[in-house]
């Protein structure tokens, strides 16, 4: 599963697996990869499972890992059965391109589309920083070592107002969840998040309030934004109780966020999967409200380079989504 330091500590995803999904002695356990705790991506899988686990004799075991590249490592030899990426992230993976050159991971396939990813800037909510030109100058997280898929994404955002990360002050973090931390501290002055994350309600608590900054959803910036990676558009999210910071509908970054699994994976596993998550819509809004933004209708969304599962191909097939 690569570098030890990619983990959150194993123990974690064992504890987590055992205590919240706990599930018959004969299921076939499978390892479903994510991001830490406080993390959305994190949230989307411990619902997800708890929905799969629910629906089908599968009993999944949430493995957290500090990046997505120890996700995609993880999946691609065979240490994982499913993981969580925005789908800009796992074309550079499959492709060999960006943080991943020259060492392309062949084995990943696409399960299904989730939603939209949502990320931006956020900074305190009195902070004299509106646009994101503001931010020139500004402390800012940097080198991103266990999380480099930040730097794409963080330039997707720059760009909209001709800059990149080199136009920061940047302070090194390894991952989201340290950047955030930062930003409580006061160590930097602008954070890079989700939007709707467990992480930025508590952050939004710590520091009196933040405000997410706006990107005009506008041609220019959607093609801005594409410069850096094809599969970025402006997103714009509206204000809602589990959306820290955003008190009017504020453009940010968004990205198609997928679940990957392994071309080592079964079909009858990646069947059972699917078969429990598309019927259950209500269920996975129930676990959270993030989830009323997951469409059946569109989870078989084709891309230009990733590709599906046969296995996935075969059900969407059966229930008429594949086109």
């Amino acid at each position: 599963m690569g570098k030890k330091s990619n983990y959150i500590l194993p123990i974690v995803g064992a504890v987590i697996g055992a205590s919240m999904l706990a599930g018959p002695v004969s299921a076939q356990t499978v390892g479903f990869a994510t991001l830490p705790p406080g993390s959305i991506n994190n949230l989307t899988v411990q619902v997800l499972s708890k929905v799969i686990q629910k629906n089908s004799d599968l009993k999944m075991r949430v493995i957290p890992f500090r990046g997505a590249h120890a996700m995609h490592n993880a999946m691609n030899s065979k240490n994982a059965e499913f993981g969580i990426s925005d789908i800009a992230g796992m074309t550079s993976a499959l492709t060999g391109a960006a943080e991943y050159k020259g060492r392309a991971l062949k084995n990943l396939r696409v399960a299904f589309r989730i939603r939209t990813l949502s990320v931006g800037f956020y900074v305190r909510k009195d902070s004299k920083i509106k646009t994101i030109a503001d931010i020139r100058g500004k402390k800012f997280s940097s080198k991103w070592s266990a999380f480099p898929n930040a730097l794409p994404l963080s330039n997707g955002i720059f760009a909209t107002a001709g800059m990149s990360i080199k136009d920061i002050d940047g302070v090194p973090a390894t991952n989201i969840i340290r950047s955030a931390d930062d930003f409580k501290a006061g160590k930097i002055d602008v954070g890079f998040f989700a939007t709707g994350a467990p992480k930025m309600a508590e952050v939004n608590s710590a520091v009196g309030g933040i405000r997410f900054i706006d990107i005009p959803n506008t041609p220019e910036n959607n093609a801005k934004m594409k410069t850096i990676r094809g599969d970025y558009f402006v997103s714009v999210v509206r204000p809602s109780p589990v959306n820290a910071g955003i008190a009017k509908p504020t453009g940010v970054l968004g990205v198609d966020m997928v679940i990957d699994v392994g071309s080592h994976v079964s079909d009858a596993v990646v069947e059972k999967l699917l078969g429990a998550i598309h019927p259950n819509k209500a269920k996975l809004v129930k676990g959270h409200p993030l989830f009323r933004g997951f469409n059946p209708k569109v989870m078989a969304r084709q891309y230009s380079t990733a590709r599906y599962h046969p296995a996935a191909i075969k059900f969407y097939k059966k229930v008429g989504l594949w086109k």
